[in-house]
């Protein structure tokens, strides 16, 4: 195959697309870890600043503060979870872009040696791979999305549960978001 054989730039075509579209959903993924990890680094700031304040031992206020913290650790593992899951998105996705950029230096490489079935062999296996790790990555980010609302299900149920149960908690609108000293906040 001469090297102006127009089949080897053809053949580079599908590995280069896939690196930019690889690199959006790197970037998207990115963003989303982003937002866990703030979401995380914040839950751990109100924990500790729950800890700090000072109850009256049996008092309401140190009840809701530790409804506090208990929600607050609980609703902490679930995005870790998430965060993990980003994490195996995010290794997916840069496994792709191997396998893709090394797909096309093995396709390159056929110019050097054109009659080397093996390179053609080992490129097709590649860009498999590299699909397949897409696949992997696709697989573990809809186990992230499918979590998405589950920390807000759970702040939204807490604070339903405690204006429902707690008449000294609810205020005049019926819950307790007008009241920071009773508990609202990402941790109920």
């Amino acid at each position: 195959m001469p090297a102006s054989d127009p089949g080897v730039i053809q053949q580079l075509v599908a590995p280069a697309v896939m690196v930019p579209a690889c690199g959006l959903l790197l970037l998207s993924t990115t963003a989303r870890m982003n937002t866990v990890l703030a979401r995380i680094r914040t839950f751990h700031h109100e924990r500790l600043e729950a800890w700090r304040r000072e109850e009256i031992p049996g008092s309401a206020g140190a009840r809701v503060r530790a409804l506090r913290v208990e929600g607050l650790e609980h609703q902490t593992h679930r995005l870790l979870m998430r965060a993990r899951l980003l994490r195996l998105t995010m290794l997916g996705l840069f496994a792709a872009i191997a396998c893709f950029l090394l797909t096309m230096l093995l396709l390159a490489a056929r110019l050097i040696a054109p009659e080397s079935a093996p390179l053609y062999t080992a490129a097709v296996g590649v860009f498999v791979a590299g699909v397949l790790a897409i696949v992997g990555a696709i697989v573990t980010s809809t186990a992230e999305v499918a979590r998405i609302l589950e920390t807000v299900d759970y702040e939204h149920d807490r604070v339903e549960s405690i204006c429902a149960t707690d008449p000294a908690h609810q205020s005049d609108t019926g819950g307790v978001a007008d009241d920071p000293a009773r508990g609202e906040g990402m941790g109920l």
